[in-house]
């Protein structure tokens, strides 16, 4: 295991802590959307600011984190500096507390995503900056094939980090450009930067785990890679056509948003084609719960986002669903359904390639799982069903916002139930995280200790007999489960032989 590898672990338990801490906040803001008359000690406007920020933040971090492991693992070297990867660690970290705290004091700019003040914008730009410097350095100097397909994926999606953050560090005077801007981020970030990222980090982690074939699951990379690209700038023409531009924009942002479903089932289609789904019931407990996440993004890839976001940026739909409780389902379902999950599934990955995960434990993690979903599932029924009934009475028959906003109340109660379904499970999750975690809290957050001292070519010399204790250790615990069954067959033929 190579140092830069270990260093990415408090990356992957800030992210989970800052999760767990989302689904709380949004409890909050959807119980003040069904309650307005009770008095919370947030407003809804800074809280919003705070959940839609922190929605941003958790993943970029595990993001990062998922980098700095996988990207080692592929490039079979240490990164360039090690020291950049601490230094860029706490650089986003406290820039993310500070912004979140800004945001509930009220220091806002009012640019939806993009609330906080410009001094700590400029922070994150020089967070992703040095991720980009780090990774191309280490790139560069690598010995394995340039070519490889999760190399240059992880590479040019966090050098599009950056370009694409730096027009908004200031606001612009001219609303539509403004405007413009604010979707590099808002949007191009997720479908173009961090679709490439997810796109390297998962490859490399279904070719670790579920042993999908190299070959295979490269090509369709680059094909991603394709289709991400012109999906990612030219499906954001649909949002283009509100603020400002020419109309023809409306329908290049809905043919190139009807691409986006490809990328998603071109992976799925090569990881069910390579990999060895037979091998499942043997994987470790980790490597189960971390099968199961990418499960969950995969499916929400596909039917959450792609689909639905179809769907939406259909033109003569999108003069009708535009700016409803739709496009709330699209962004819940998209941004933590699919991205979200890739992310927990990462960082649990990461952070359990240390600690152990107990049997009681892992059985807990499958409730959280289950809450998860359900939670997001309730909450994206009750947002589209809202969404449905808005647009009718909106665009249809002309009811007044007072009368909707009456008539979905009932709806927006199923998405609050969801909320805390949510909420129980994100908080469970983390709480195993954590509590499995914290025995080894202080080598984690260390920069140097007993681990820097150990050799990589050690580690990776002592994992394999490791590996194979534990593959016999689960061996054996199957064997004696069935010595146990046979002996309670016999006792049972045993007693009725008396009889």
């Amino acid at each position: 295991m190579f140092r830069s590898q270990h260093l990415s672990y408090k990356y992957a338990l800030t992210a989970y802590v800052l999760f767990g801490l989302q689904g709380l906040v949004a409890t909050g803001g959807a119980l003040e959307l069904i309650f307005p008359d009770v008095v919370f000690p947030i407003s809804f406007k800074d809280g919003r600011a705070f959940h839609l920020n922190i929605s941003i933040f958790w993943p970029l971090i595990g993001m990062m984190g998922a980098i700095y492991f996988f990207f080692c693992q592929e490039a079979e070297q240490e990164f360039y500096s090690q020291k950049l990867i601490n230094v860029n660690f706490w650089l986003l970290s406290s820039t993310t507390v500070l912004i979140l705290g800004s945001l509930l004091l009220g220091f806002n700019e009012g640019r939806e995503y993009l609330e906080a003040i410009w001094p700590l914008k400029l922070a994150v730009a020089a967070s992703t900056l040095l991720l980009s410097f780090n990774l191309l350095r280490t790139y560069l100097a690598s010995a394995i094939p340039r070519g490889r397909a999760t190399l240059i994926s992880m590479v040019t999606g966090s050098l599009t980090l950056i370009i694409f953050y730096l027009p908004n560090i200031v606001a612009h005077s001219h609303p539509t450009v403004d405007e413009i801007t604010k979707f590099l981020v808002v949007h191009v970030w997720e479908e173009m930067s961090l679709e490439l990222i997810g796109t390297g980090v998962l490859s490399a982690l279904l070719i670790k785990v579920m042993g999908a074939e190299r070959r295979i699951t490269e090509t369709s990379i680059y094909l991603d890679l394709t289709f991400v690209a012109l999906a990612g700038i030219l499906g954001t023409g649909h949002h283009y056509y509100w603020i400002g531009v020419p109309a023809f924009w409306l329908w290049i942002g809905g043919i190139f948003s009807a691409m986006q479903v490809l990328p998603a089932i071109l992976l799925l289609y090569a990881t069910g084609k390579s990999a060895r789904f037979t091998n499942f019931f043997s994987l470790s407990y980790r490597d189960k719960i971390t099968a199961a996440l990418v499960g969950c993004s995969i499916f929400y890839h596909i039917f959450g986002a792609s689909f639905l976001g179809l769907f939406m940026a259909y033109p003569p739909m999108n003069h009708f669903v535009h700016g409803t409780y739709i496009t709330s389902a699209h962004s819940h379902l998209a941004l933590f359904g699919v991205f979200g999950f890739l992310v927990l599934a990462v960082c649990f990955y990461i952070l359990f390639t240390k600690a152990i995960l107990t049997q009681k434990m892992y059985r807990w993690c499958w409730l959280a799982i289950f809450a998860l979903n359900a939670g997001l599932l309730t909450m994206g029924i009750g947002l589209l069903l809202a969404g449905g009934l808005q647009a009718y009475c909106w665009r249809v028959i002309g009811l007044g916002i007072g009368e909707t906003n009456q008539l979905i109340r009932p709806y927006l109660f199923i998405r609050m139930l969801g909320g805390i379904i949510y909420s129980a499970g994100s908080m469970l999750l983390t709480f195993i995280v954590v509590k499995s975690i914290w025995p080894n809290i202080k080598a984690i957050f260390q920069t140097e200790g007993h681990l820097a001292k150990i050799k990589c070519a050690d580690l990776q010399h002592i994992q394999t007999p490791l590996q194979d204790l534990v593959q016999k250790e689960k061996e054996a615990k199957h064997l004696l489960l069935r010595i146990k069954c046979l002996l309670q067959k016999l006792l049972l033929l045993e007693k009725k032989s008396k009889h």
